[in-house]
């Protein structure tokens, strides 16, 4: 019995040893330590590049901080976006006036 136990030993030396040239955590017991998570890239710099800036979160209030700051303030894509709008309503694309929808004129048809 005394030979299993020393093999035992021997084992357990062995693989300290091993965990120590390669760097490995010695963990006999079987502990849950949460190296794995320790191990894992950090992920803070991909967050911050995910979420907007303070900066681009008060562009997206252009017209509202113009009417406060009391100057025309212009964003590009807002400009560009309505140039769109203007040449599809030229061309008859357009969205219709309030009332005057798909369900308006069914509702006039029936009476």
């Amino acid at each position: 019995m005394s030979g299993a136990v020393s093999q035992a030993l021997r084992k357990l030396k062995v693989a300290e040893v091993s965990a120590k040239i390669f760097g490995n955590t010695f963990n006999p017991t079987g502990e849950r330590t949460g190296n794995y998570i320790l191990r894992q890239n950090f992920r803070g710099e991909h967050m911050v590049r995910y979420y907007p800036s303070q900066l681009d979160r008060n562009l997206v209030k252009v017209p509202r901080l113009s009417r406060l700051v009391g100057e025309k303030l212009y964003d590009p894509n807002e400009i560009d976006r309505l140039n769109v709008l203007d040449k599809r309503r030229a061309r008859g694309k357009g969205a219709p006036k309030k009332g005057e929808g798909k369900r308006a004129s069914m509702s006039k048809k029936k009476k």
